[in-house]
């Protein structure tokens, strides 16, 4: 008959393992080793980009592709 199952709790960023009882007692350890070594998790709303945050090349381009499609349509509905 096997004993009680051991956990490791192992840290993918910088290879830590640490044993520990349970799996409560793993993600314990892991929030105490993200907060301690690689500071805490954050989630941050970023803004959306706007036409006039693309380089000035691929404004250009959108400018003319629009143009070539409005032409296109144009030309095929006269």
């Amino acid at each position: 008959m096997r004993g009680p199952a051991m956990y490791e709790y192992r840290c993918k960023l910088c290879g830590t393992i640490e044993p520990a009882g349970t799996q409560a007692e793993a993600r314990s350890l892991r929030d105490a080793h993200r907060d301690e070594f690689h500071g805490p998790d954050e989630i941050v709303e970023v803004p959306r980009m706007r036409f006039v945050d693309l380089p000035r090349n691929q404004q250009v381009a959108t400018v003319l592709v629009a143009l070539v499609l409005l032409v296109g349509i144009l030309v095929k509905t006269s």
